[in-house]
């Protein structure tokens, strides 16, 4: 009985990295997204239908993270994926070049503390 516990632990403790690698994945994409319009001056109809489709799966790879984490994992995916979204959005606020870098300034808080938060939920 005791093994069938721990193989469904680790089975759930698997699904859920899955799924967080998928959200990090996602979360790339966007980085790319925000990089693409602030650095790269893109802003086309193609550009446009790939930060909405992006933006769109990093919210659900969120949903997801809410319904299979820790309380404290789902915050820290919610902050991060509302500053990629706010990036995306308005920019990285600092009209200085180069724009790739202070895209990846913006959100590199909020997505150390959700790898931090993972890795100690993770252990």
């Amino acid at each position: 009985m005791r093994r069938g516990v721990r193989e469904r632990a680790e089975a759930r403790r698997n699904e859920r990295v899955t799924h967080l690698i998928d959200f990090l994945s996602v979360v790339q994409e966007a980085e790319r997204v925000a990089v693409d319009r602030y650095h790269h001056h893109l802003a086309d109809e193609q550009w446009q239908a790939r930060q909405m489709q992006t933006v769109d799966r990093m919210w659900v790879a969120q949903k997801t993270i809410h319904m299979l984490c820790a309380s404290e994992v789902n915050a820290a995916a919610h902050r991060l994926a509302h500053d990629v979204q706010d990036v995306i959005r308005n920019g990285p606020g600092d009209p200085g070049e180069p724009q790739d870098e202070k895209v990846w300034a913006y959100i590199r808080p909020s997505r150390n503390v959700f790898l931090d938060v993972v890795r100690d939920h993770l252990k």
